[in-house]
């Protein structure tokens, strides 16, 4: 007998019934033995409670029943989830053919806590090809693979315990994949992930997704896991000021420091970056103490030596406060 790992798969569902079935027999199709469904509905007015009945022998656990969102679904779903590998598949998305036997001969548990695998992308139906090859951007360093932003998350599976461990943070609509990624990264770095050649899943776009119609609200809770991150990393008050300035609903805003397994120093790209950023923009206010404090940051972190950051420490550091502020 081979072991087959047991694969959860938590599907957050909302007014999606013409494409649940879709989804609910990518996964069905898989012939895999050790698979469980969740599907986790937020009280659609749909017909995505026939389909759910329609499939019911294939799902291990269902509820349709009002919910706070995507994110407070997963982590409901999370709650039911008994397998040794977890993702969540959006009721929209696919699993490609072949997908669970390749997380089960790939995805070794004892050395890996993540297989990030390819995913294609689609626009309304899979005959409509988009995107192909797409995945979990993994570059040289993690403030590489932070100040990238390179995110696929149909197509990256995580052992369970480490995805339970980390859970999803209701506070993000948007980018709970992003949030999830940023925390495994500054907890762990990159040694522990593995990637995969193999098409794991297809990513649809259509009319109604979220990625398509509130594609600007992704970039505003995407700045507020950037301000999480340099929150964890122990930043000054001048750079973290710089990093709310991109958060419009700040003062609704829960910061969170994130648990950091990793030396700082891994992340000095993220960091230099924003730090540099954020002289020029205190340059522009004429917040010259706040200016020196981050170039200070990039400095320290490598920001090369060049004549425009040469300029920059003569004059904060030659010519006095009180003669810029008159300049």
């Amino acid at each position: 007998m081979i072991y087959l790992p047991k694969i959860s798969i938590i599907t957050p569902s909302y007014n999606q019934g013409h494409y649940l079935e879709e989804t609910i027999c990518s996964i069905i199709s898989q012939n895999y033995l050790n698979y469980e469904l969740i599907i986790i509905d937020g009280a659609s007015k749909d017909n995505t409670v026939e389909v759910i009945k329609k499939y019911e022998e294939y799902i291990t656990y269902w509820v349709s029943e009002p919910d706070r969102g995507q994110s407070h679904a997963i982590q409901k779903g999370l709650t039911h989830a008994t397998g040794d590998i977890i993702n969540w598949i959006n009721s929209d998305d696919l699993v490609a053919p072949g997908a669970f036997h390749a997380l089960a001969k790939e995805f070794d548990l004892d050395r890996y806590d993540v297989l990030c695998g390819t995913c294609d992308y689609f626009v309304d139906e899979l005959a409509h090809l988009d995107k192909r090859n797409e995945r979990m951007g993994v570059f040289a360093t993690v403030g590489d693979t932070l100040l990238a932003c390179h995110i696929n998350q149909p197509s990256t599976f995580f052992k369970a315990s480490v995805f339970k461990q980390l859970g999803i943070d209701e506070q993000f609509h948007y980018t709970m994949d992003v949030d999830l990624w940023y925390r495994y990264l500054l907890t762990a770095g990159h040694s522990r992930i593995h990637l995969s050649d193999k098409l794991l899943t297809y990513f649809r776009l259509h009319g109604t997704s979220k990625t398509v119609v509130d594609h600007l609200k992704f970039e505003g809770d995407r700045n507020k896991v950037y301000y999480n991150v340099m929150l964890s990393l122990n930043q000054p008050p001048a750079l973290l000021g710089f990093m709310s300035f991109a958060i419009s609903d700040f003062e609704l805003f829960k910061p969170t420091r994130y648990p950091v397994g990793i030396l700082v120093a891994e992340a000095k790209t993220f960091i230099r970056t924003y730090a540099w950023l954020a002289v020029q923009y205190y340059n522009g206010k004429h917040d010259y103490p706040a200016a020196r404090v981050c170039l200070q940051v990039a400095r320290r972190y490598g920001q090369p030596l060049t004549l425009t950051v040469l300029r920059q420490l003569i004059k904060h550091y030659l010519i006095p406060t009180a003669l810029l502020r008159s300049q």
